[in-house]
């Protein structure tokens, strides 16, 4: 099957809106990989790159990465997987240089890209996975063509922390809030980076880690920064509705002044997020032994006839409760707290106070407030709030009451 010929668009990169002319886009992109290159490189080599290994970069582009690191580890063998056509023509230019092959050249998507199985011990997917509409596929065949113990490394944006330049520029903000619109209208995500260890986690991928590459136009000066922009995106974003033409001139001239600032500064930064591949099988097998508490675990805990019981009975059922609530919430089954203590006595973090606010709101229709848990309050004083509320116990029908197949999480009966 001839792959350019079938080719459609999946998600938010389309030359045609990132660009009017190929060759602008090309040299942005070439200047985008060499304004991080020397900090990336040393970054992919502390993740465990080595000369001689198998690599793989899946959505390669022209190649300018690859084709670096290829230079840089004359023994690697290394395969570019590209989609694109036009992108394909130029990667294939850049296969070779000097008459020697830097790597092999793959027209396939990152959705299948028709490669051995356990066959690559280092894959790279740079500024790819903020485009596609299904990344959760994209890691799926990424794991497959991995080998055992193989590392795949994600290098991509989150656009809510792209650009940030000093004397500040207010436009950027409404600029690049227009893009993550326009590519979320797209199929895209370009806030996919603090989503990414956890996709490469579900994809049962271990040993994950995140790094953020910085660069300053201070180190590298303002060129590289300049020519890894590009106006034909924003002009694309005023084409389509999702900028005003007002907001961009303004954007221009803000951006021409603080150019002409003695101590201008311009900032950039790189998400690289990675994960490997289980020596075992490859799937991490499921252990709900590491599995957190949920907010949603063991809601139903609440002892049975409260509304019968004396006033004692229920406070000593309720401190029952919260006090193994607690437990569970801070996953601490040996914890044993003092019912009047205050709770931040015994490192309840925010999340957990979330946690504990929400259950009172939902199981005895009384509210507590997460800072009042966080400063003040103790087990006891959240009882006498519950118990003080007539509303309390409205909410208690049969099927809120103990379930007894949970009761051994209770220190005993009533």
């Amino acid at each position: 099957m001839n792959i350019a010929n079938t080719y459609k668009p999946d998600g938010s990169y389309k030359l045609e809106s990132f660009t009017e002319n190929m060759e602008s886009e090309i040299t942005r992109l070439k200047f985008q990989v060499d304004l991080f290159y020397r900090k990336e490189f040393a970054l992919y080599r502390k993740m465990g790159l080595k000369d001689g290994m198998m690599i793989v970069e899946c959505g390669s582009g022209p190649g300018f990465l690859l084709a670096n690191i290829v230079r840089d580890l004359p023994d690697c063998i290394a395969t570019a997987v590209e989609i694109d056509p036009h992108l394909v023509e130029q990667l294939t230019k850049n296969a070779s240089e000097n008459g020697r092959k830097l790597f092999e050249v793959i027209n396939a998507s990152i959705y299948d890209t028709h490669l051995p199985d356990n066959y690559f011990d280092f894959a790279i997917a740079r500024l790819v996975l903020e485009h596609l509409k299904n990344p959760e596929k994209a890691i799926t065949e990424v794991i497959r063509i991995l080998k055992p113990g193989g590392r795949f490394v994600i290098v991509s944006n989150d656009f809510a922390y792209h650009l940030i330049t000093h004397p500040p520029i207010a436009e950027l903000d409404k600029m690049y809030n227009a893009y993550i619109e326009s590519r979320f209208s797209e199929g895209g995500n370009p806030l996919i980076a603090r989503q990414l260890p956890a996709l490469l986690k579900n994809g049962n991928f271990e040993n994950i880690d995140i790094e953020v590459i910085c660069v300053h136009s201070g180190m590298e000066g303002d060129k590289p920064f300049l020519k890894a922009e590009n106006v034909n995106i924003s002009k694309s974003l005023v084409r389509e509705g999702f900028l005003k033409k007002e907001v961009l001139e303004s954007l221009i001239e803000s951006w021409y002044k603080m150019l002409q600032h003695p101590d201008h500064a311009i900032f950039r930064q790189l998400f690289v997020v990675s994960g490997e591949k289980s020596t075992t099988k490859g799937i991490r097998n499921h252990n709900p032994r590491e599995e957190k508490f949920t907010i949603s675990d063991s809601r139903s805990m609440v002892p049975d006839n409260l509304e019968g019981m004396t006033t004692t009975q229920q406070e000593s059922a309720l401190r029952i409760f919260f006090i193994n609530k607690v437990r569970e919430i801070i996953e601490n089954k040996d914890l044993d707290p003092d019912p009047d203590a205050k709770l931040n006595d015994i490192d309840i973090d925010s999340i957990a106070a979330a946690e504990l606010s929400s259950l009172v709101k939902s199981d005895f229709n009384t509210v507590v407030s997460i800072s009042d848990i966080l400063q003040n309050l103790s087990i006891s004083d959240i009882i006498r709030n519950i118990l003080s509320n007539p509303e309390s116990f409205k909410s208690l029908t049969s099927d809120r009451l103990v379930n007894k197949t949970d009761s051994n999480l209770l220190e005993g009966e009533l």
